[in-house]
C-alpha cells in the first residue's frame, strides 16, 4: 500500500476566511477596481469590483479579491426556478450560497448552516438583521452595510448577507397564492 504524499493535507492548505468584529463597507473608487471594501479595523478584509442587483443576479457577477490574492466572485445561479446568490472561489468551488426558508433566508457553507432574519416589525428595526448559527445570535447586519460578528463568521456568509440586505432575492416579488382550508 502506497504511503500518502508529504505536505500538507488539502484541509490545512484552505485557509479559514472568517471575520470576528464590526466591519464595514465603503466606496474606495468609481472606476477601475476596487469599487469597494470590505474593511476591519482601518485594514481591508476584501477589495470588491461593481455591484449591482443586474450585475449580480442576471450578469457576470461581482468581482472579489482577498489579501492572501485568492479570488473570488459573487454571482447567482438558478435552482428549482429560484435564483440564489452564491460566492465562488478561483477553482469555481461554492463557499457560500443563499435562499428563502420558512421566512427567513437560509446561507449554508460547506461546514455551516447560517439564517438571516430582520430584527423587528418596526420601520427603525427593518433596517438590521439578525445571522444565527442554529440559535446562536452571531452577528446583526445594518442596511449601511455594516456587520458585528459576535463569533466568527465565514467570509462568503457575510458577503451573501449584504446581497441580500441590499437587494433581496428575485422569487421575493413573486406572486403568493393563499393557503387554503379544507376544514
Amino acid at each position: 500500500m502506497d504511503n500518502p504524499p508529504a505536505g500538507p493535507r488539502v484541509e490545512e492548505r484552505l485557509t479559514p476566511h472568517a471575520l470576528v468584529g464590526h466591519a464595514n463597507l465603503r466606496r474606495v473608487g468609481w472606476w477601475g477596481f476596487p469599487i469597494y471594501e470590505l474593511v476591519q479595523d482601518g485594514e481591508p478584509v476584501a477589495h470588491m469590483g461593481r455591484a449591482g442587483w443586474f450585475r449580480i443576479f442576471l450578469g457576470r457577477g461581482q468581482r472579489i479579491e482577498l489579501p492572501d490574492s485568492s479570488r473570488w466572485r459573487l454571482r447567482a445561479i438558478t435552482a428549482g426556478g429560484d435564483i440564489w446568490p452564491v460566492v465562488l472561489d478561483g477553482l469555481g468551488r461554492k463557499v457560500a450560497i443563499g435562499g428563502v426558508a420558512h421566512g427567513a433566508y437560509g446561507i449554508n457553507t460547506r461546514d455551516a448552516a447560517f439564517m438571516l432574519y430582520r430584527e423587528g416589525r418596526s420601520r427603525r428595526a427593518r433596517r438590521r438583521w439578525v445571522l444565527r448559527h442554529f440559535e446562536t445570535e452571531v452577528a446583526t447586519i445594518s442596511s449601511e452595510p455594516a456587520i458585528n460578528a459576535i463569533q466568527p463568521v465565514p467570509l462568503g456568509v457575510v458577503l451573501v448577507s449584504f446581497v441580500i440586505v441590499r437587494y433581496g432575492l428575485p422569487s421575493d416579488a413573486s406572486p403568493k397564492l393563499p393557503g387554503f382550508s379544507w376544514a
